[in-house]
């Protein structure tokens, strides 16, 4: 890698076909010309210098400021890739391209949502710790195994490449950007005008729905029946019992259906199930606790805030009806 230090303030957003929209917003914001009231004693509106660049045929009528040609990325310091609706559609070998010799020239990778798929494909994130947006982890990890996916974090910074979950995790990663170039203060007058909180660390948690894999072929028998009994004291030989298999046969088909073991499936069923009960009764902890098979509230809590970073009480005052 080049070690001439770039200039992280040429700024450069790449959009690609399919891209998602506030991806791109959310650091043309952040980066771009600032409102006035920010901008002041700055010439220019603004610290940073910002371009949209990308393919050819990434533009369209939602980009009226137009996009700039990938060559554009030579002079670019920080390089953000923004997310695209399809992370499954390989990126434009061009593209790719690009942006690994930025990297190599120095410049700071960065990534929203599925735009991690792009530095993935350049083997910038080979080696590297990465996150995306939950959904797409499982994706991202089985295509580049090289990366680590921390699919819980809200956004991760590995040696100078930086990375983010989804759009409003994308918001975080840009702020906490511009913290690193200009302090607490500048990046807080930020957060007031975009109504975001200040700063949210990157280790905590995205909040992730439970989406079975598709190839649950010979234990989806058993995963209904783990649903239907996450109530009751579950143990790996109770489940191995009812499915007729040994725990040495159940563990191994479990894995390569679920990438996960049973017991921390079951765990993570039951931190979901803790989840809707909180955002959507008024029952106590303790009860809660008792009809997701925890069997007491400390057992609760401990699990609760091990998969999501918070605990239930703060969880149900960000997110009860």
């Amino acid at each position: 890698m080049d070690n001439v230090p770039k200039d992280p303030a040429k700024v450069a957003v790449v959009v690609q076909p399919g891209f998602v929209l506030l991806d791109v917003a959310v650091p043309q914001q952040v980066f771009g010309r600032w409102p006035d009231h920010l901008a002041a004693g700055r010439s220019g509106g603004s610290p940073y210098e910002s371009v949209l660049v990308g393919p050819a045929s990434a533009g369209g009528p939602l980009l009226p400021m137009g996009v700039e040609p990938l060559d554009r990325l030579d002079e670019a310091g920080t390089v953000i890739v923004t997310g695209v609706e399809e992370p499954a559609v390989p990126p434009d070998p061009e593209l790719v391209e690009r942006l690994r010799d930025a990297y190599d020239r120095g410049s700071r990778m960065v990534s929203i949502c599925t735009g991690a798929f792009a530095l993935a494909a350049a083997g910038i994130l080979d080696g590297r710790s990465a996150t995306t947006h939950w959904y797409w982890a499982g994706l991202l990890r089985d295509r580049h195994p090289l990366v680590t996916v921390r699919e819980a974090e809200l956004y991760v910074e590995d040696t100078g490449v930086f990375t983010s979950a989804g759009v409003l995790a994308g918001t975080d990663l840009c702020l906490h950007l511009l913290r690193l170039d200009h302090g607490q203060a500048v990046a807080n007058a930020m957060a007031r005008f975009l109504v975001s909180p200040p700063h949210r660390e990157g280790g905590q948690a995205q909040f992730i729905e439970s989406v079975p894999r598709p190839d649950t072929e010979g234990i989806s028998g058993v995963i209904t029946w783990i649903l239907e009994h996450l109530d009751e004291p579950l143990t790996l030989e109770s489940v191995s019992r009812h499915s007729h298999m040994s725990t040495r046969t159940l563990r191994r088909r479990f894995r390569a259906a679920t990438g996960t073991s049973v017991m921390t499936w079951v765990a993570a069923q039951r931190v979901a199930r803790a989840r809707v009960l909180l955002e959507t009764t008024r029952l106590g902890i303790d009860d809660i606790a008792h009809r997701c098979g925890f069997g007491s509230s400390e057992s609760l809590r401990v699990h609760f805030t091990a998969l999501t970073r918070t605990s239930p009480s703060r969880y149900r005052r960000t997110f009860a009806d």
